[in-house]
């Protein structure tokens, strides 16, 4: 009896051979060689545009509470940063935004006490609050603050400036937003030794008109 032989069948599924695997792997590193300088370009770009996105997030808060509240909002600007708030005088740098700062946290510990007492069931009626402290928690305590990092410079430049004017040491800027909204044209530039970025606030609405900006 002829006994029939059975021969295995080849797979009809090829499979990659270690010259293909090579090259393949090859191709990725290439490729991730080069996303990597670019993922690392967006990254330092973010970072370096940060003061400007800051700033104008800022200036679209002011003028909107200057809309709503009726009273005209400001923004500090000097060598280490941006300072918001609705109650620096005309003439007040950075040491009446410290003050405020003070001012603000005194209205907390006495609205803190006053609740504690009152849950306390403790009466209250020869508690006698200073009206100046009042007057300031009227409106709104609203402090907002952004520090520069170290090695930034900033500049700006205002329609009647003929130069742009570096705030370094004790120097700053006053931007006023009115209550209808309006707000003096602003010409700002952050720069350090591998980003420069500048940017043209819009008197009518603070946004940005014009930017030009480079990063190593």
């Amino acid at each position: 009896m002829e006994r029939l032989k059975s021969t295995p069948k080849r797979s009809n599924e090829a499979g990659f051979t270690l010259v293909e695997i090579i090259i393949a792997l090859s191709v990725l590193a290439i490729l991730a060689g080069m996303a990597i300088p670019a993922f690392d370009g967006i990254r330092k770009e973010r970072e370096a545009r940060a003061p400007i996105d800051a700033l104008y997030a800022m200036a679209r808060d002011a003028r909107q509470r200057a809309m709503e509240e009726r009273r005209p909002y400001q923004l500090l600007l000097d060598r280490e940063g941006f300072r918001a708030s609705r109650f620096l005088t005309p003439y007040g740098g950075v040491e009446r935004f410290e003050e405020l700062q003070l001012e603000v946290a005194e209205l907390d510990r006495r609205d803190a006490m006053i609740e504690a007492s009152r849950e306390r069931g403790i009466d209250l009626g020869n508690v006698v609050v200073d009206p100046r402290l009042d007057a300031l928690q009227e409106g709104l305590r609203y402090l907002a603050e952004y520090t520069l990092e170290p090695g930034l410079q900033i500049s700006v430049r205002t329609w009647e400036d003929i130069e742009w004017e570096n705030l370094s040491g004790g120097n700053y800027r006053r931007w006023v937003f009115q209550p209808n909204g309006m707000c003096e044209p602003m010409r700002v530039r952050v720069e350090a030794d591998d980003s420069f970025f500048e940017v043209e606030f819009s008197p009518l609405t603070a946004d940005i008109n014009y930017e030009r900006s480079w990063v190593e």
